[in-house]
Protein backbone atom coordinates (compact mmCIF):
# COMPACT_ATOMS: atom_id res chain seq x y z
CA UNK A 1 0.00 0.00 0.00
CA UNK A 2 1.48 3.36 -0.98
CA UNK A 3 0.60 6.89 0.13
CA UNK A 4 -1.87 7.32 -2.73
CA UNK A 5 -3.89 4.35 -1.41
CA UNK A 6 -4.53 6.01 2.02
CA UNK A 7 -7.95 7.64 2.10
CA UNK A 8 -7.74 11.47 2.46
CA UNK A 9 -9.85 11.55 5.64
CA UNK A 10 -7.48 9.04 7.36
CA UNK A 11 -4.64 11.61 7.16
CA UNK A 12 -6.80 14.13 9.01
CA UNK A 13 -7.51 11.62 11.79
CA UNK A 14 -3.79 11.41 12.69
CA UNK A 15 -3.48 15.09 13.72
CA UNK A 16 -5.65 14.86 16.85
CA UNK A 17 -3.50 11.95 18.05
CA UNK A 18 -0.28 13.81 17.38
CA UNK A 19 -1.63 16.93 19.12
CA UNK A 20 -2.75 14.79 22.06
CA UNK A 21 0.66 13.12 22.36
CA UNK A 22 2.34 16.54 22.29
CA UNK A 23 -0.01 18.05 24.91
CA UNK A 24 -0.11 15.05 27.27
CA UNK A 25 3.20 15.79 29.07
CA UNK A 26 2.21 19.45 29.54
CA UNK A 27 -1.17 18.48 30.96
CA UNK A 28 0.52 15.98 33.31
CA UNK A 29 2.97 18.65 34.54
CA UNK A 30 0.14 21.15 35.05
CA UNK A 31 -1.80 18.52 37.01
CA UNK A 32 1.20 17.77 39.24
CA UNK A 33 1.81 21.47 39.91
CA UNK A 34 -1.88 21.96 40.73
CA UNK A 35 -1.78 18.99 43.12
CA UNK A 36 1.34 20.41 44.80
CA UNK A 37 -0.17 23.83 45.56
CA UNK A 38 -3.42 22.42 46.96
CA UNK A 39 -4.15 20.64 50.22
CA UNK A 40 -5.27 17.04 50.33
CA UNK A 41 -8.89 16.20 51.27
CA UNK A 42 -8.36 15.89 55.02
CA UNK A 43 -6.30 19.06 55.35
CA UNK A 44 -8.81 20.95 53.19
CA UNK A 45 -11.69 19.77 55.35
CA UNK A 46 -9.89 20.74 58.57
CA UNK A 47 -8.98 24.15 57.15
CA UNK A 48 -12.60 24.83 56.17
CA UNK A 49 -13.81 23.77 59.60
CA UNK A 50 -11.28 25.97 61.40
CA UNK A 51 -12.05 28.99 59.22
CA UNK A 52 -15.79 28.53 59.75
CA UNK A 53 -15.38 27.95 63.48
CA UNK A 54 -13.23 31.04 64.02
CA UNK A 55 -15.58 33.23 62.03
CA UNK A 56 -12.53 35.09 60.72
CA UNK A 57 -11.09 35.83 57.29
CA UNK A 58 -7.75 34.18 56.55
CA UNK A 59 -5.31 34.78 53.69
CA UNK A 60 -3.10 32.01 52.33
CA UNK A 61 0.63 32.39 53.02
CA UNK A 62 1.79 28.89 52.07
CA UNK A 63 -0.13 25.88 50.83
CA UNK A 64 1.47 22.75 49.42
CA UNK A 65 1.27 18.98 49.25
CA UNK A 66 4.19 16.64 48.73
CA UNK A 67 3.52 13.02 47.94
CA UNK A 68 5.58 9.84 48.18
CA UNK A 69 7.27 10.34 44.78
CA UNK A 70 8.48 13.86 45.62
CA UNK A 71 9.69 12.80 49.06
CA UNK A 72 11.48 9.77 47.58
CA UNK A 73 13.22 12.11 45.12
CA UNK A 74 14.21 14.43 47.98
CA UNK A 75 15.55 11.49 49.99
CA UNK A 76 17.56 10.33 46.97
CA UNK A 77 18.81 13.85 46.33
CA UNK A 78 19.94 14.35 49.91
CA UNK A 79 21.66 10.96 50.13
CA UNK A 80 24.91 12.48 48.83
CA UNK A 81 24.81 15.46 51.23
CA UNK A 82 27.23 14.44 53.97
CA UNK A 83 26.59 17.46 56.22
CA UNK A 84 22.84 16.81 56.53
CA UNK A 85 21.95 16.22 60.20
CA UNK A 86 20.89 12.69 61.14
CA UNK A 87 17.60 14.07 62.51
CA UNK A 88 16.77 15.56 59.11
CA UNK A 89 17.41 12.22 57.42
CA UNK A 90 15.22 10.44 59.96
CA UNK A 91 12.43 12.98 59.51
CA UNK A 92 12.58 12.51 55.74
CA UNK A 93 12.49 8.74 56.23
CA UNK A 94 9.50 9.00 58.57
CA UNK A 95 7.25 11.19 56.42
CA UNK A 96 5.48 9.48 53.52
CA UNK A 97 3.35 12.44 52.38
CA UNK A 98 2.41 15.79 53.82
CA UNK A 99 -0.07 18.54 53.14
CA UNK A 100 0.61 21.87 54.85
CA UNK A 101 -1.26 25.15 54.83
CA UNK A 102 -0.29 28.37 56.62
CA UNK A 103 -2.83 31.19 56.73
CA UNK A 104 -2.68 34.73 58.09
CA UNK A 105 -5.57 36.44 59.83
CA UNK A 106 -6.94 39.34 57.79
CA UNK A 107 -6.01 42.78 59.07
CA UNK A 108 -8.64 44.44 61.21
CA UNK A 109 -10.15 41.17 62.43
CA UNK A 110 -10.36 40.23 66.07
CA UNK A 111 -7.45 38.21 67.38
CA UNK A 112 -9.52 36.59 70.12
CA UNK A 113 -11.23 33.24 69.69
CA UNK A 114 -14.99 33.25 69.88
CA UNK A 115 -16.10 30.58 72.32
CA UNK A 116 -15.23 26.91 72.37
CA UNK A 117 -15.10 26.08 68.66
CA UNK A 118 -13.21 22.80 69.11
CA UNK A 119 -16.53 21.01 69.76
CA UNK A 120 -17.89 22.09 66.36
CA UNK A 121 -14.70 20.98 64.60
CA UNK A 122 -14.68 17.67 66.52
CA UNK A 123 -18.23 16.81 65.47
CA UNK A 124 -17.52 17.20 61.76
CA UNK A 125 -14.13 15.50 61.96
CA UNK A 126 -15.79 12.56 63.75
CA UNK A 127 -18.26 12.24 60.87
CA UNK A 128 -15.25 12.14 58.53
CA UNK A 129 -13.69 9.29 60.57
CA UNK A 130 -11.29 11.20 62.83
CA UNK A 131 -10.91 11.22 66.62
CA UNK A 132 -9.31 14.09 68.51
CA UNK A 133 -6.46 12.92 70.74
CA UNK A 134 -5.09 16.33 71.75
CA UNK A 135 -6.98 19.55 72.34
CA UNK A 136 -5.56 22.70 73.90
CA UNK A 137 -7.72 25.80 73.77
CA UNK A 138 -7.48 29.19 75.44
CA UNK A 139 -8.22 32.77 74.43
CA UNK A 140 -4.98 33.05 72.43
CA UNK A 141 -4.22 29.63 70.99
CA UNK A 142 -5.92 26.41 69.95
CA UNK A 143 -4.16 23.15 69.10
CA UNK A 144 -6.18 20.20 67.78
CA UNK A 145 -4.65 16.85 66.79
CA UNK A 146 -6.67 14.03 65.19
CA UNK A 147 -6.02 10.38 64.39
CA UNK A 148 -8.21 8.16 62.22
CA UNK A 149 -10.97 6.65 64.37
CA UNK A 150 -10.18 3.10 65.44
CA UNK A 151 -6.49 3.36 64.60
CA UNK A 152 -4.13 2.29 67.33
CA UNK A 153 -2.68 5.23 69.21
CA UNK A 154 0.42 3.14 69.81
CA UNK A 155 1.29 3.02 66.11
CA UNK A 156 -0.49 5.78 64.17
CA UNK A 157 0.30 6.22 60.48
CA UNK A 158 -1.79 9.32 59.65
CA UNK A 159 -2.40 12.52 61.56
CA UNK A 160 -4.32 15.77 61.05
CA UNK A 161 -3.60 18.82 63.14
CA UNK A 162 -4.49 22.48 63.35
CA UNK A 163 -2.80 25.24 65.32
CA UNK A 164 -4.57 28.57 65.53
CA UNK A 165 -3.15 31.58 67.37
CA UNK A 166 -3.62 35.34 67.29
CA UNK A 167 -2.30 35.83 63.79
CA UNK A 168 -1.85 32.48 62.09
CA UNK A 169 -3.63 29.25 61.30
CA UNK A 170 -1.54 26.19 60.43
CA UNK A 171 -3.16 23.00 59.11
CA UNK A 172 -1.25 19.77 58.48
CA UNK A 173 -2.26 16.30 57.28
CA UNK A 174 0.52 13.74 57.00
CA UNK A 175 1.19 10.06 56.45
CA UNK A 176 4.24 8.67 58.17
CA UNK A 177 6.12 5.54 59.11
CA UNK A 178 5.40 5.11 62.83
CA UNK A 179 8.61 3.17 63.54
CA UNK A 180 10.80 5.77 61.82
CA UNK A 181 9.02 8.56 63.68
CA UNK A 182 9.44 6.70 66.98
CA UNK A 183 13.17 6.36 66.30
CA UNK A 184 13.38 10.12 65.71
CA UNK A 185 11.42 10.91 68.89
CA UNK A 186 13.50 8.45 70.92
CA UNK A 187 16.69 10.05 69.63
CA UNK A 188 15.45 13.52 70.53
CA UNK A 189 14.45 12.57 74.09
CA UNK A 190 17.55 10.45 74.64
CA UNK A 191 15.76 7.11 74.80
CA UNK A 192 16.64 3.80 73.21
CA UNK A 193 16.39 3.52 69.40
CA UNK A 194 14.30 0.37 69.84
CA UNK A 195 11.56 2.40 71.60
CA UNK A 196 8.24 2.52 69.73
CA UNK A 197 5.17 4.77 69.87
Amino acid sequence: MNASDIPPNAKHRVWPWLAGLFLLPWVAVAFLVLQTVQLDRDATALRRLMVAATGETWHTKVQLTVGPAVLAAVRAGTASIHDLPVEARQALRAVRSASVGVYERAAGHSAAHHGNFAAAVDATMARRGWTRIVGVEDHEETVLIYLPAGESRNAPSRVCLAVCDRGELVVVAADFDADALADLVAREIGGQRSWRL
